[in-house]
Formats: structure tokens, sequence, C-alpha cells
């Protein structure tokens, strides 16, 4: 369009294009009536497995901060006891079981008691409060959500990332002080990552791409599933591409001006959306919220590492029941003899 404007084959273009340095150079633009901001969309990432659903709620820190207290305080709260033995009462008292550990009259011991108590239930609570909402909201992996990451996915071959056919995205991209994204735009430039926006950018939507253009282009509810970054490559003005012989520019600017300042643009936008996403989202999405909103109730998969942690200490059990029986009678008929 560019090309066919500079060469007088046409006096202006109604598609919406950002202004830059180099087109001025070729043509003319009429004043800006919209601001372009570029980002990215991606898919959204996998569900997280609810296998090891139990240990979401807490981090590794938080877990391993609990052990350690956990053990200190068997140490310390009831000295001259089996460390089993106490540790045992203290899962008892997590559990929101009684609590015996023998007798404390001291107040030190009774401070230290009660410290734990408190502890203890503090713990349980949250941990019972944030496991149901994990139970029940699905979870998914952590996805690429702002440039770096984007530039760190592409980098490491884990994601590729697809320009706007003909578009001036990849030029500012590969011309940026910023040296991780000017490698992002090598990387698309050698390997020829384009998407052409004929063809409808549904064609090149899915997970592992993402697709780098206009915030306004990706709006709407097209895509259930989709992901729209926070982060901006650059925000640019948008205008009318004008032919330097066009006669009627400064009446062009005057209705320009009168469209945005009354609104109808924005009230376009928000038509366009809304009719594009009645039908092919309804289609996309409805096999995707059946399945998601079944997770509300409980099934036999959200529970499987409850079963399986269960399975697995019963075999725990058995064989150290073996070991115990064969310890016992080895060492029994080494002291009979």
């Amino acid at each position: 369009m560019i090309g066919m404007i500079h060469r007088d084959e046409a006096d202006f273009s109604v598609a919406p294009l950002s202004m830059s340095i180099q087109r001025l150079h070729a043509i003319d633009f009429s004043d800006s009536y919209w601001m372009q901001d570029l980002t990215f969309m991606t898919e959204l990432p996998p569900l997280l497995p609810k296998t090891y659903f139990y240990a979401y709620p807490f981090t590794l820190g938080v877990w391993l901060a609990f052990l350690s207290v956990m053990i200190l305080t068997t140490f310390f709260l009831v000295p001259g006891k089996g460390f089993g033995a106490v540790l045992m009462t203290f899962m008892r008292g997590l559990c929101r079981q009684p609590v015996k550990v023998g007798s404390a009259k001291m107040t030190s011991r009774k401070l230290l008691l009660g410290h734990w108590l408190f502890f203890a239930n503090l713990i349980t609570l949250s941990y019972c409060a944030v496991l149901l909402s994990f139970l029940t909201v699905p979870l998914r992996n952590k996805g690429v959500e702002t440039i770096d990451d984007l530039c760190r996915a592409v980098n490491g071959g884990s994601y590729k990332a697809l320009v706007s056919k003909g578009s001036s995205i990849l030029q500012h991209i590969v011309s940026s002080d910023n040296d991780n994204l000017k490698l992002l735009g090598r990387t698309i430039l050698k390997n020829h990552w384009e998407y052409d926006r004929r063809e409808g950018i549904g064609n090149y939507y899915e997970y592992g791409t993402a697709l780098i253009g206009s915030k306004l282009k990706f709006g709407g509810a097209t895509f259930p599933r989709k992901f729209i970054s926070k982060d901006s490559f650059g925000v640019f003005n948008v205008a009318v591409a004008l032919n330097r012989r066009f006669c009627c520019k400064k009446r062009l600017n005057v209705l320009l001006r009168r469209i945005v300042g009354a609104g109808l643009y924005q009230k376009i936008i928000e038509e366009e959306w809304f009719k594009a996403g009645l039908g092919q989202q309804n289609f996309q999405s409805d096999s995707i919220n059946q399945k998601e909103a079944r997770s509300a109730s409980l099934t036999i998969d959200d529970l499987y590492g409850v079963f399986v942690m269960l399975v697995a200490g019963y075999i725990a059990s058995g064989v150290a029941i073996l070991i115990e029986l064969v310890w016992n009678h080895v060492y029994h008929n080494n002291t009979v003899c």
C-alpha cells in the first residue's frame, strides 16, 4: 500500500497505518486519529497436573521453613523423649487433634507450647483455604507474560514470534537500543517469521507461538484462550496514509477530528470486537468452558495425588513391617546361638 501511494497509483489508504520516519520520507499522513500500542499475544499455558496439588499452596521456601520449625520444636519443646513420638504428637496438632506433651508446669514450656499451637492452627487454616481454591479453580503453568520472557523463550527455542508481513514492527525491534530486543528481531528476520493479516491471525494462533502486533487487533473476544501481554514494544500514532499530491488533506483532517471527538471511532471498534467475538468465541470456547466448568466439582482426577500418596504409604509401611520381621527373626536366631 505504501508503494502504491508513493508511485501515485493511489491517493490514500483507508487501512490503519502507523506513522514512522521512514514512511514520512516517501508519503504524507493526515492528523493522527488513534494511538497504536504494540504488544504480543500468546495462547494460555496448559493446566498444571493435579497429581501434586497438595504441594501447590506453599512455595518451596515455605515448606522448608515449616519442616525446619517442626524439627527444631521437637528438640526444644519436649526434651528427653523420642524424636519420632514427639513428631507424631505435633502432627496430630496440625490435624487439630488433642495434643499431649506431658508435664508443662514451667512458664517457658507453656509459652513455647502456646506459640506452637497458634502457629500450627494458622498454618493449617492457611493451607486448607488455599488448597480448596486450587482444587476448584484450574491452575496453569507460568507462561510468557512479559517482553523479557518472550526474548528468553525465543532465544531458548521454546517459542517463535511472528510479526505482521509488511509492517514496520520488525524494523522497530531490530533498531531498538535493548540488546534482547535486537536479538529477538534478528531471530525473527533470520527465520522469516511472519503472518499475513489477510489470512486471519487464527491460522497462526497456537501454543508456542507469539503474535506481535497492535493491541487493538488482538482485542475483542475472538480467541477465548488468548493472553495479551501488558508490556509494550512502543506506542505509535495511527493516521491515514496520503499521497503528497492529495488535494483535500485539510478537509480530511477536519472530518477525522470530528469523528474522533464524537467517539464514533471508538464505538465502531467496540462493535467490531463484539461482532467478531459472537460466533467464533462461542464455537471455539464451548468445549473449553464445559471442560473447565466441571472443575468446580471434585473428581477422581483432582484427588489422584492423594490416592497415590496413600498407596505409596501403604507400600512403605508393608516394606517396613517385612524388614522388622526379618530383623527380629535374624536377631532372635543370633541370640539363641
